[in-house]
């Protein structure tokens, strides 16, 4: 099924692309398309790709790009496509002699070219090359350029049922999601429920090895299913279940298995690489915001049109969350495939992007424009299920979350950003046992620094009533005084909190400011007040303090 580069480039997408140098080499086989999107990404190819990069990480570093085509050639790799014209604006002489000598071509790509584009015409020569004889008009609509791909997915699908008489589905192995035709007879549901480990009720036979598609038959009632898997890197991504029942495929059914299996390759690769180059994305979009990289609504704008469908509208109202792990687990990175998948099962795409910032914490720009009034609240309400899902996806892992304030574009996230921030970690240190922080809730405490809190700098304040610890009615005085700042200064609140009469409490708060030469009229004298009284038993010990009620 393999694709020469002879033959791409004399296809009219490829209207465009010529070889640099190592034409010696058009003639080397493609069977697949990669995108290198790290410097050491060459080595995890394994042979017949086409590979594609922007180039940069071979700007300024030649030594490291004629290792790398070295490696290609050995490893039997077709070609190298770089973006000449993005960052590696010229090609050293010494890589493009090398390329020649080797007869490994180095092709140059226009740089608006996106990268789906590319992988999706090669595959079509490829398939199409190979199905050429078979005259069916729904193929075109399933390999078209839309990015609707559910649609298409479902399309192989009932092609495929129809084709074979027999009920097929699609099973995501992540979120398990299952497309199924006819669409009454869940089969992926009732094989899901089976355990094939029991080789006492199974039998196993291997229908083609090299695709893994193998029969699965129950012992029990002889009824039996096809199953493969569909592999992205070597990773099963989703199974392809036919149910058979009592009949059995034939030969032919199983070459018409062979070709949806393809279409499902090149589909679910164009997603693959669509979803990396996109998170990649948002990953440096986000990055790119709190760092102050992207300052106005004209760099964002022109920055999105890299990407297909962003569907956020950056004027709306916007919030960042910070979900952050405890170091002791595994990278965000080494899980993004399936935390990814997991966020998009709580939040869609149009409500939100993510980001992963560090390996332990991943930032989520939340669109809130559709919440009218208290938005805090009812975002902290979704990211309270998100957070436990996430919880039983991953092990259990210590998860806590700090939620910024709205802010009123998403130019403007970076605050919101350090607000979450700074929610984690006062958060985490005034109330422990909590797991989800807000700098709404923070009150005054978001006026001060993290490490004012962590070392205790804010015990200057306590001095403000110092003089009541002095006093033999000290008890009694600081619960009033607690629960007036409480009320808001409330004399008529506080009196029916605490169940005396109203004068009582005048009379208690007029003793206190005497005692301590304060005005509680004063709105700075209040905050300083509240900020002290919002402490813990075991904070206002190291204070000299007794706990407050």
């Amino acid at each position: 099924m393999g694709v020469s580069i002879k033959e791409i480039l004399s296809s009219e997408f490829f209207k465009e692309y010529y070889i640099i140098s190592g034409e010696k080499g058009i003639n080397r086989e493609i069977q697949g398309v990669v995108l290198i999107d790290a410097p050491d990404g060459y080595k995890w190819c394994r042979g017949k790709e086409l590979i594609l990069t922007t180039g940069y990480f071979y700007v300024d570093n030649t030594e490291l790009f004629k290792e790398v085509i070295n490696f290609l050639y050995e490893n039997g790799s077709a070609a190298i496509a770089v973006k000449t014209d993005r960052f590696l604006n010229t090609i050293a002489e010494e890589v493009t002699e090398l390329s020649d000598k080797l007869g490994f071509p180095i092709i140059f790509v226009p740089a608006r070219t996106a990268w789906m584009d590319i992988i999706a015409a090669v595959n079509s020569i490829a398939i199409n090359r190979y199905i050429s004889r078979i005259n069916d008009t729904n193929y075109l609509e399933i390999h078209n350029h839309s990015n609707d791909y559910q649609k298409k997915i479902s399309n192989i699908v009932k092609n495929l049922s129809l084709e074979l008489g027999l009920s097929v589905a699609i099973s995501d192995i992540v979120d398990k999601n299952i497309i199924c035709y006819p669409a009454d007879n869940n089969i992926g549901e009732k094989v899901n429920k089976t355990d094939e480990s029991n080789l006492n009720n199974y039998q196993k036979e291997i229908l083609c090895e090299k695709l893994n598609i193998y029969r699965i038959k129950n012992l029990d009632d002889n009824k039996s299913w096809i199953k493969m898997n569909i592999l992205i890197n070597n990773t099963p991504i989703t199974q392809l279940i036919i149910w058979e029942g009592s009949d059995k495929i034939d030969y032919y059914d199983l070459f018409s298995i062979r070709v949806s299996y393809a279409l499902f390759l090149s589909i679910y690769e164009q997603i693959y690489v669509m979803n990396s180059y996109e998170r990649k994305f948002y990953d440096n979009l986000i990055e790119s915001l709190i760092n102050e990289r992207l300052t106005s609504k004209q760099q964002i704008i022109k920055e999105i049109r890299m990407i297909n469908n962003f569907r956020l509208n950056i004027d709306n109202s916007y919030v960042c969350l910070l979900i952050e792990q405890d170091g002791d687990n595994p990278s965000f990175y080494s899980i993004r495939e399936k935390l990814y998948n997991t966020l998009l099962l709580k939040v869609p795409k149009d409500e939100a992007i993510f980001g992963i910032i560090d390996d332990n914490t991943l930032a989520i720009i939340k669109d809130v424009s559709k919440y009218k009034k208290d938005i805090i609240g009812n975002v902290r309400k979704e990211i309270k299920n998100l957070l436990e899902n996430m919880r039983n996806q991953f092990d259990h892992r210590s998860l806590m979350v700090g939620i910024g304030d709205a802010c009123d574009n998403i130019v403007s996230i970076r605050k919101s950003y350090f607000e979450g921030l700074k929610a984690i970690e006062i958060g985490k240190y005034l109330y422990p046992n909590n797991r989800i922080f807000t700098f709404e809730e923070l009150g005054p405490f978001g006026l001060f620094r993290v490490e004012d809190i962590q070392n205790k700098s804010y015990s200057s304040n306590f001095s403000l009533i110092s003089p009541l610890l002095k006093d033999n009615n000290r008890d009694e005085l600081l619960l009033t005084l607690k629960v007036f700042i409480e009320s808001e200064s409330n004399y008529n609140v506080t009196a029916q909190k605490l169940y005396i009469h109203n004068n009582t409490v005048r009379y208690r708060i007029s003793k206190i400011q005497e005692i301590c030469d304060i005005d509680l009229e004063d709105p700075i004298v209040r905050l300083k007040i509240a900020i002290m009284l919002m402490f813990t038993n075991e904070q206002t010990k190291d204070s000299n303090m007794p706990p407050t009620p």
